[in-house]
């Protein structure tokens, strides 16, 4: 049986720990001992899946120079010890695209859901109400950790959810997103979400799995 991809979490965010196990990955966290742990462990990660050491950065970097280690990824916000983020900095990979949108050409309008053929005009976003959506991508994989919708919106249903969440999810994709968090701002026009904008955000993901250059 294959063993389930493990992400050593070093940012105390819930909603990334959620993210991370609803995607199917096994979220773990890395704690300093005797710095104390809220109850449920670090970003509600169990205790048996806690790693406590001395020294944590000490810790981080044997991990990540021990390819036989059982951990694949590390993910980071801005709000961990600085030092393990200082770690985490050298491990990432520098951002392969600047996430400018949209690209331009046959492939944009397929991901809209446009008719190629008649190739149509761009949509009009300018009026449509705005929502944001925060995403963490490790290993291609996108992670949803946040929907920010606008006042203005009408109430929202799972069909509008889980499309703008498969729209934002294809963007990503087609700009080659591979690690690191992203804000992607989506119109909500009568036709359908748009993503019109993308912004990074300060996660960061390094792998720590075998055969990776570092």
């Amino acid at each position: 049986m294959r063993k389930p991809c493990r992400v050593l979490v070093l940012t105390p965010h819930t909603e990334l720990v959620r993210a991370v196990a609803d995607t199917g990955l096994e979220p773990w966290a890395l704690r300093r001992a005797g710095a104390g742990a809220a109850s449920g462990g670090r970003g509600c990660v169990p205790p048996e899946r806690t790693l406590v050491r001395r020294d944590p950065v000490r810790a981080l970097r044997e991990l990540a120079a021990d390819e036989g280690s059982g951990f694949d990824f590390v993910l980071s916000g801005e709000d961990a010890e600085p030092a393990l983020l200082a770690v985490v900095r050298g491990l990432a990979p520098p951002p392969a695209h600047a996430g400018a949108w949209p690209p331009a050409g046959t492939e944009l309008r397929r991901l809209l859901g446009e008719d190629v053929d008649r190739r149509p005009g761009p949509p009009d976003v300018t009026a449509a109400p705005v929502c944001r959506v925060d995403t963490v991508s490790v290993g291609g994989m996108h992670l949803l950790l946040d929907i920010a919708w606008p006042a203005s919106a009408a109430p929202v249903g799972e069909t509008l959810w889980a499309d703008v969440r498969e729209r934002v999810r294809g963007a990503l994709d087609l700009i080659g997103q591979e690690s690191g968090g992203m804000r992607t701002s989506v119109a909500l026009t009568a036709a359908g979400p748009r993503p019109v904008e993308m912004a990074r955000t300060p996660f960061l993901v390094a792998s720590l799995g075998p055969g990776m250059r570092r």
